[in-house]
């Protein structure tokens, strides 16, 4: 009987503790199966990365072997997504792209980068079709569909990129769209209220619009709805998020393109471009002894980061410190300025700080500017504009012409030199004024008085406009005045004088500016005490 009563005790404990009790509680977040509480699995789409928890290491610590830990080094994090192959913007076109565009770019096509993700546009704004054509009937074309391909016989129409440069400080209202045609192109400019130009081309019965923007051309794609560059004849995408990835547009669609090695990337950017043009001023026919205590600052830009392309201004500086070293300037003395580098601050540091510390009582200095020059219109002061100027602040982002007078005027030497190839007028070629605003050439002030001791040569008069020499790749000026070195001036025996060479250049630069039909006259401005015979090319 005891037995039996046992053994009902025992099934009855065993019935009880397999029922779940009332009283206990349950843990956050874990409902009871069966229960409507019970939460569903969260859904994962197919192909969609599902982050993993993190896994638990359950066995004590032991150090591993360097081949266990160079393993673990290239995995992946844990909690990270596995890296795109293509930016999403290009998921559709990847579908489309053609093979054999990704066949012929993969081996073929390198690439040079936009390193700096500031470069690159990254807006959707794009003008609106011109209201009228060229021949001033209402506008009726159709749209680009697919990057241009004939952009290259754009980029290297030298009389059209000069037109572009002479029209446009005429060009900038803001609602007006401007229609010109040269080099046997027809283009349109415009200028938007964001201070982006915009020139528009044909391409067959299509047109199209690209932006200049940080010395590259710019076309919008509208299928992605992004922005392509032309670079070494080929149209390039970056995307702003990932700009270490680049794409080559090729046969309607986008490719992965070969990148060179940064090494190889640097050693190009710095590296000088072949010269596209070949004039007879390129190298020096003559050689000075060299002079110690002699030192130049030459400065030629040519992209600018705001402003229109002042043509063949980086040639003139590298060609104008070839001649400089030929005359007797030791290379080491020779500071030269070219596009980016030739920042303000650059050119305070080394008009301020870096001539003051060097020039002595009986040295001579050379200094050359190319590029744009700048109007205040309000004041009439002059400015020269650095890389990163701007019109609409010249105080802020000029350099004046006044300063640096002053500043070479307070140097020991009276053996200083200043060549300029730009104009000041406002009214185009390598001189640019703020929109809106009219060129107030009356009001110039570059005279005598603001020269001071100085022997200044000027490219032309307060009210001209200063012009280029197409076939020979240089400012009109500058090949002249290197032209004159090279040979063409009178000289003596000692060798040629400012005099000398000014009496050679300024009726060979009028007479070229009159088969363009305007007026340049180059300036020279000499200290009253006369410094007409002083030598600028001295071979004794």
């Amino acid at each position: 009987m005891s037995r039996t009563l046992s053994l009902l005790l025992t099934a009855l404990a065993l019935t009880v503790l397999s029922l779940p009790s009332a009283a206990q509680p349950r843990r956050a977040g874990r409902p009871v199966q069966g229960s409507r509480a019970m939460a569903r699995p969260r859904q994962y789409r197919p192909g969609a990365y599902r982050p993993q928890p993190a896994p638990r290491n359950r066995t004590l610590y032991s150090h591993p072997a360097a081949a266990t830990m160079q393993q673990r080094a290239q995995r992946q994090p844990w909690n990270q997504p596995p890296p795109a192959k293509t930016p999403p913007i290009l998921e559709q076109l990847r579908r489309a792209a053609r093979p054999a565009a990704v066949a012929t770019s993969r081996t073929t096509t390198r690439a040079r980068p936009i390193r700096n993700p500031r470069e690159m546009v990254r807006d959707l704004r794009q003008p609106p079709a011109p209201p009228v054509g060229i021949d001033g009937r209402a506008f009726h074309t159709q749209r680009l569909a697919q990057a241009p391909s004939q952009h290259l016989s754009l980029v290297r129409n030298a009389p059209l990129i000069a037109s572009m440069s002479a029209h446009h400080a005429e060009e900038l209202t803001t609602s007006d769209f401007f229609w010109h045609e040269a080099g046997g192109v027809r283009y349109c400019h415009h200028h938007d209220r964001w201070g982006h130009d915009w020139y528009g081309f044909y391409e067959g019965p299509s047109f199209y619009w690209t932006r200049y923007y940080i010395g590259r051309w710019w076309w919008f794609d509208p299928g992605p709805q992004q922005w392509l560059y032309y670079d070494s004849g080929n149209w390039w995408y970056q995307s702003p998020a990932q700009p270490q990835t680049v794409y080559v547009y090729m046969n309607g669609g986008y490719a992965p393109a070969t990148v060179a090695t940064a090494a190889e990337a640097v050693a190009t950017e710095k590296t000088p471009a072949e010269p596209k043009y070949s004039s007879d001023v390129d190298a020096p026919n003559y050689r000075a002894n060299e002079n110690e205590n002699s030192f130049a600052l030459v400065v030629g830009v040519e992209d600018y980061s705001r402003l229109p392309k002042a043509q063949f201004a980086r040639r003139d500086a590298q060609t104008m410190r070839a001649h400089l070293a030929a005359l007797g300037y030791p290379e080491r003395n020779i500071i030269s300025l070219t596009d980016a580098d030739a920042v303000r601050s650059g050119l305070t540091k080394y008009v301020e700080t870096w001539l003051p510390q060097q020039v002595k009582s009986d040295s001579r200095v050379f200094v050359y500017f190319s590029g744009h020059g700048a109007p205040d219109p309000k004041t009439g002061d002059t400015y020269l504009m650095p890389w990163d100027g701007d019109p609409k602040y010249l105080a802020d982002t000029g350099y004046p012409l006044a300063r640096l007078f002053a500043q070479l005027n307070a140097l020991p030497s009276r053996n200083v030199v200043v060549t300029l190839d730009s104009c000041f007028s406002g009214a185009g070629g390598r001189s640019v004024i703020v929109a809106g605003t009219r060129p107030l050439v009356t009001r110039i002030k570059l005279n005598r008085a603001a020269v001071g001791e100085l022997t200044v040569f000027t490219a032309s008069g307060a009210d001209e406009v200063t012009g280029v020499a197409p076939d020979q790749g240089h400012g009109l000026f500058t090949y002249y005045f290197l032209k004159g070195l090279n040979g063409a001036a009178h000289a003596t025996a000692q060798g040629v004088t400012v005099q000398d060479l000014y009496d050679y250049l300024r009726p060979k630069v009028e007479d070229a500016a009159r088969v363009d039909n305007r007026d340049q006259s180059p300036q020279l401005f000499i200290p009253p005490d006369g410094q007409r015979g002083m030598l600028i090319k001295d071979l004794r």
